[in-house]
């Protein structure tokens, strides 16, 4: 807290960093949905975009992925606080050149285009990027937001059976079964879940299992 007329609380602009390795394994088992490309080209342009989406719709591993992909000077993610107003991003946060920030779930009450727009060309100026993440819908700044949706839950829950490579304790029709299961769900963290579920017992944890559990709890 800070003092001068009255009382106000103060947020820490960084949260933490998020290195490469980290990246790569949360990676690992990432399936891309359908709006990604265009994401990507988006970012690329803009240096700035805000995914909106439902929660547990994977938006904050799809921000990791959307960094990833741009030419960086340094490849370790900067992860800013969720309390950050848009006055603080545009003013009050020092971004260096080359360098990529993630702002996941963010609790601004406003998301004034023209600032945000503002913020884009901040950013591009210094040659960074910055992904956000709210929930909700998109809003009039529809030129730095993307609305963001999960991938197939099919083509999920087969890419998390491929990670994991445990399938020697479960008949093809086990697998089958849950696949099915999978495809009526409607989040990709719920899809995540069932398929550890189903091979947790086939073998001991490793990168591949750290990575879906980190994925079921974008």
């Amino acid at each position: 807290m800070t003092v001068d007329d009255r009382l106000r609380p103060v947020t820490s602009p960084v949260t933490g960093h998020l290195d490469r390795r980290t990246a790569d394994t949360l990676l690992r088992s990432y399936l891309e949905p359908a709006c990604f490309p265009e994401a990507v080209h988006r970012l690329s342009v803009r240096h700035l975009l805000v995914l909106v989406g439902e929660e547990e719709t994977g938006r904050r591993l799809g921000a990791i992925a959307l960094l990833s992909r741009m030419s960086l000077a340094e490849s370790t993610i900067t992860v800013l606080s969720r309390g950050r107003t848009l006055a603080d991003l545009l003013s009050r946060t020092e971004y260096a050149p080359g360098r990529a920030y993630l702002l996941h779930d963010w609790t601004a009450e406003s998301t004034d285009g023209p600032r945000l727009l503002d913020l884009a060309r901040a950013l591009a100026e210094v040659g960074s990027y910055l992904v956000i993440t709210r929930h909700g819908a998109p809003s009039p700044a529809a030129e730095v937001e993307h609305a963001w949706s999960a991938p197939d839950p099919g083509d999920l829950f087969d890419l998390c059976v491929h990670a994991l490579d445990r399938t020697a304790r479960r008949t093809p029709e086990e697998i089958a079964a849950a696949r099915d299961r999978a495809r009526a769900m409607p989040t990709p963290a719920e899809v995540v879940r069932l398929a550890s579920r189903l091979l947790q017992d086939a073998g001991p944890a490793d990168d591949a299992a750290a990575g879906l559990r980190a994925l079921a709890g974008a």
